[in-house]
């Protein structure tokens, strides 16, 4: 009896030895880290010096975990779709989008917020909630999830007609040129866009605000302990006074 309680428990040792090896050399590859140009939480230069608030909270994070990584730009959607197949590991954003909601994990805690608006000219009324957006017209940034609203616009018994475009500049046209109703934007693109685009009579109105959070795809190898390791390293960081929550003012 004591001989197979032995034998037992080195199997399990055996076992567990290996298990924690695989995680340990998986995690020890590079972590594949993508980036958008979406000042100021991301800043794309073509020089390859790319910079902004939540870029030096992933480096500063990886670093803290010692985990060694790579950073790559992306436009957004094929950024979106690496996280879906595991081409890109890790991301630090929002979520809700269709093209990577369902094959990512997200972190427990929020790394800072956005806000998002409905934009709109002249007369037209500004929503004071999603319900006001039934059976009107409305522009979408192509790919954007928009923490899971997207799947209301799309709702066919909500009766929208929702457009979709691929640039925040080219959606402002539309919006002038009286396309659609309503056109929905995060503050920091649409502000960029609109200090070169004359709109008269925009106005709008802030939603609601949008969380970011540490998103791992779960077809990265061991995406569980990959989030455990930088939920880990982001909450010493913040105890250690290194890192804080960004605040995101009007």
């Amino acid at each position: 009896m004591v001989s197979y309680i032995n034998k037992t428990l080195r199997t399990i040792i055996t076992l567990l030895t290996i298990w924690l090896c695989s995680i340990n050399l998986a995690i020890g590859a590079k972590i594949k880290t993508g980036i958008i140009n979406f000042p100021p939480f991301y800043v794309v230069n073509e020089n390859g010096k790319h910079s902004g608030l939540c870029l030096d909270i992933l480096v500063a994070t990886l670093k803290k975990a010692n985990l060694d990584y790579n950073i790559n730009s992306y436009p957004p959607m094929r950024l979106f779709r690496n996280l879906n197949t595991g081409s890109t590991d890790l991301f630090l954003g929002i979520k809700g989008s269709p093209l990577y909601d369902e094959q990512v994990y997200y972190s427990k805690m929020p790394i800072s917020h956005i806000q998002l608006r409905v934009y709109a000219t002249g007369d037209t009324p500004l929503p004071s909630v999603k319900d006001d957006l039934i059976e009107k017209s409305v522009i979408a940034i192509r790919g954007y999830g928009y923490d899971g609203l997207i799947n209301y616009l799309v709702d066919p018994e909500n009766k929208i007609n929702i457009m979709y475009n691929s640039q925040h500049e080219a959606a402002f046209l539309m919006l002038k040129n009286k396309r659609a109703e309503y056109l929905l934007d995060y503050k920091h693109p649409a502000d960029r866009v609109l200090q070169e685009l004359n709109i008269p009579d925009l106005k709008y109105v802030n939603l609601y605000e949008v969380e970011l959070f540490f998103i791992v795809s779960k077809n990265s190898p061991n995406a569980l302990q990959l989030m455990n390791k930088l939920e880990t390293a982001y909450n010493a960081l913040r105890e250690e006074g290194l890192v804080n929550y960004i605040e995101n003012k009007e």
